[in-house]
């Protein structure tokens, strides 16, 4: 009897978690929900406001229906696409979405990769009419400031976001550029007009540089031509005060001339003594001696003032 007893418990047990497990419901704090009546949906539910524990009506009353509302990322295969500028370029795309509207989302798309096979048509044609709307200068370029990569990025994001939301219920969170290449024919051309592009930078800077070198060696020349001719002005200040100190020296010689004759003849013996050495003198060879034997008198202030004409010579 007692075997009996606790089979039936057991049988209640288990209907009553199965109950449970068919009118009870949790939802994440990454999930959203929907609960459906009679295939209509009721209400949403969204993690994290929403988590927790919930209760429903047993199928086939009311169904839940649960989405992921993380965020998801896809790869677009890179596809041959043409510039403003009949250049073919390879474009490798991705982009990052999320379920924004689970009702919408569901009566659209219903699941996930169904949602993302669609987004990724979505992506290569906003992707090629984009790139058709640059040159190919905005993508490959040896000056970073004339690539638009980022703009062409916003521009397709802006391009397939309004679809994405309006119609599947998607958020579109972020599109990217992940990779550009060029085709084999069109790669030799690319690298050839880089080449030139290169070439005309390298001639800029060699005439501006040809330029300030021009400038100045003609503002040296310029300056070498002032101070010559300023070291010649003064040169031939310096002559003239030499001359005319000069004259002046004359003057006084010319008053005293054996007292001239013995400065001279000291000049002269100084050059001739320049050298250190014992040197025999013999006054027969060298006249400049016979001034140390009589040198020459200063001038006798005659006794009514007067200075005599001349002043007694050497012997």
């Amino acid at each position: 009897m007692k075997s009996h007893v606790g089979m039936v418990v057991l049988v209640f047990l288990v209907i009553a978690v199965l109950l449970v497990s068919t009118v009870a419901y949790t939802v994440d704090f990454t999930e959203q929900a929907l609960i459906k009546r009679f295939g209509a949906t009721l209400y949403v539910l969204k993690g994290p406001g929403d988590a927790g524990l919930h209760f429903k009506w047993p199928w086939p009353v009311e169904q839940l229906v649960k989405y992921d509302g993380r965020t998801f990322v896809f790869e677009d295969t890179s596809t041959e696409v043409e510039t403003r500028d009949k250049q073919n370029l390879l474009v490798t795309t991705y982009c990052a979405w999320r379920i924004e509207d689970a009702r919408q989302f569901h009566k659209s798309v219903v699941k996930t990769k169904t949602a993302q096979d669609t987004l990724r048509g979505l992506l290569r044609s906003a992707k090629g009419k984009v790139v058709g709307q640059h040159d190919m200068e905005a993508f490959v370029n040896t000056d970073p400031q004339r690539m638009l990569v980022p703009l062409i990025e916003r521009q397709v994001m802006e391009e397939i976001a309004p679809q994405a939301t309006n119609l599947y219920g998607v958020r579109i969170v972020s599109v990217g550029i992940k990779s550009l290449a060029l085709p084999e024919n069109v790669t030799g051309a690319v690298i050839g007009a880089m080449k030139e592009e290169r070439q005309r930078e390298v001639r800029r800077y060699e005439a501006a540089g040809e330029a300030q070198a021009t400038a100045i060696r003609e503002r040296a020349r310029t300056a070498n031509k002032q101070i010559l001719e300023f070291a010649q002005r003064k040169a031939a200040a310096i002559r003239a005060e030499g001359v005319r100190q000069a004259a002046q020296s004359y003057e006084s010689f010319r008053d005293n001339e054996s007292f001239s004759m013995f400065l001279r003849s000291l000049e002269s013996l100084e050059t001739e003594l320049a050298s250190r050495a014992v040197i025999l003198l013999d006054a027969s060879q060298v006249p400049a001696l016979n001034w140390f034997h009589s040198p020459p008198s200063l001038p006798q202030t005659a006794p009514g003032g007067e200075t005599p004409a001349k002043t007694s010579k050497a012997p």
